[in-house]
């Protein structure tokens, strides 16, 4: 009897660290940690508060905040707990209905084949859609992590981007945190470089007349959008991205440009990217789901450099005057760019870049 039991249990971690025990009708229980886990997980394998700061936490910590984020916490540990038995259900009837489209083919039983293929296509898109909700679960519980990295100003800002977000595409339901500290830090800067990007400083690069254009421009400097990798190329590309994407808007003559630098890291990608034509667009997504189109004003043609093996674009697109205030308003989520092979979007972590960077070229005209 004990031996059925024990065949009738399966073991299941979460990409987070959540240990798993699920029986045979899909209830689970939550069994001891595995004893040595990887520093990215420890977060959520140990009582540590997600915003803790290794000096003075016990200080510096805001309740308001502590209380919030374990609230956050437990929503997407859960998603993600069901989300992966979820998928390993619909994985189990996959395979089961698999066999029996095998056995119906050799049979040459058409009717049967046709109810298999209907339901096996179902359980798919039910398994795609688990299997979304556990990486994104994930992937927000990783980020989370990493605000211990930030100051508490820094924090208040990051942790309610985040919970837009995952109120968004998972459905958690979490106040804001309202901030009530007061920075009395120094001006030196000692986190890592990587956070520093993050920071709230205007770039404005020109601001003034343009002699080549006779008219009156002002212009952000290029900051990190986004990057991507396809999931088939992640095994090659460990520790970069395959395309990088630098934003910065321009003003010029009263209309508002923004430019896209984007840098692919293959010699080939004309080859397999093509070209962003004059005219071609790009479908800004703000969190609210509004969708913002605007147009390139120039063909943009991919150029290798030849010191890096890259390949660069640089396109421009006119962004409309009736659509600034969704830049100025909202968070940006994704951005989908038209290359002249085809369609691809990309999401994006820099939600409020665009929003930072037209305040300051409105500041730098006042």
């Amino acid at each position: 009897m004990l031996s059925n039991i024990t065949i009738a249990q399966k073991n299941l971690d979460t990409k987070s660290g959540q240990a798993l025990t699920v029986t045979i009708d899909s209830t689970y229980k939550h069994r001891a940690s595995k004893a040595n886990k990887s520093s990215e997980d420890q977060f959520m394998g140990e009582e540590i508060n997600p915003l803790e700061d290794p000096n003075n936490f016990e200080q510096n910590g805001n309740l308001q905040e502590k209380t919030i984020l374990s609230r956050l916490k437990l929503q997407l540990q859960n998603i993600e707990t069901k989300s992966t038995i979820d998928r390993y259900r619909f994985k189990k009837k996959m395979n089961v209905l698999k066999e029996n489209l095998k056995v119906a083919k050799k049979a040459k039983e058409i009717g049967q084949i046709a109810e298999l293929e209907n339901q096996l296509n179902s359980i798919e898109v039910d398994y795609d859609v688990a299997d979304m909700r556990a990486k994104e679960s994930y992937n927000f519980i990783n980020k989370l992590n990493k605000l211990r990295n930030f100051k508490p100003l820094e924090r208040v800002s990051i942790i309610n981007k985040i919970i837009a977000k995952s109120a968004k595409s998972l459905g958690t339901t979490v106040n804001n945190v309202q901030s009530s500290q007061i920075d009395y830090s120094f001006a030196v800067d000692d986190r890592n470089p990587e956070y520093i990007a993050h920071d709230k400083i205007c770039n404005i690069t020109f601001n003034g007349m343009d002699e080549s254009l006779d008219q009156k421009r002002i212009e952000h400097g290029p900051q990190h959008l986004f990057g991507h990798t396809s999931e088939k190329l992640k095994h090659f590309l460990k520790n970069e991205n395959f395309l990088n994407c630098n934003a910065y808007l321009t003003l010029l003559d009263g209309d508002y440009y923004l430019n896209l630098d984007l840098d692919l890291a293959t010699k080939d990608a004309s080859k397999s990217y093509g070209f962003i034509d004059k005219n071609d667009m790009v479908k800004l997504t703000f969190i609210n789901g509004e969708n913002f189109i605007a147009n390139s004003i120039y063909r943009a043609e991919g150029k290798l450099e030849q010191y890096s093996g890259h390949t660069r674009y640089e396109a421009i697109y006119k962004l409309q005057d009736i659509k600034m205030e969704l830049i100025k308003d909202l968070e940006l989520d994704k951005l989908a760019i038209i290359w002249s092979s085809g369609y691809e979007e990309y999401p994006i972590y820099e939600i409020d870049l665009l929003q930072r960077q037209l305040e300051c070229i409105k500041k730098a005209k006042e």
